[in-house]
């Protein structure tokens, strides 16, 4: 008895285990966390200069992202457009890139931007 009473114990926490790895960020979770990473000059000082500078936001469940290329990860990936008031630097002052988040942790994957750390 106490052994079944283990073993279901350890399926319990083993099935935890395996739904918390799983879980993916929602879309506004991996938004703050995009913007925790984009904060700063050129690309805005506050969230709501960095958000303003998001054009667009996609979901890819293969990790199949324009910063990246090819990852077999689930990832967030951002479309970045900034103008910036420095016409000799960049493309004419403007910033123009993608920046990819893992969908699990919201680490940065890649991005092709300038001046990221």
């Amino acid at each position: 008895m106490k052994r079944l009473v283990a073993a279901t114990a350890a399926v319990f926490m083993l099935m935890l285990g395996c739904v918390h790895a799983v879980s993916l960020l929602s879309e506004q979770q991996a938004r703050a966390k995009a913007i925790n990473i984009l904060k700063g000059d050129p690309y805005g000082r506050t969230p709501d200069e960095v958000s303003k500078n998001i054009k667009q936001i996609q979901f890819a469940q293969d990790g199949n992202t324009k910063a990246c290329g090819a990852r077999k990860i689930p990832a967030w990936e951002f479309h970045v457009v900034v103008v910036t008031a420095d016409k000799d630097r960049f493309n004419n002052g403007i910033i123009d890139g993608f920046l990819a988040v893992d969908a699990r942790t919201g680490k940065l994957l890649c991005a092709n931007l300038p001046l990221l750390d």
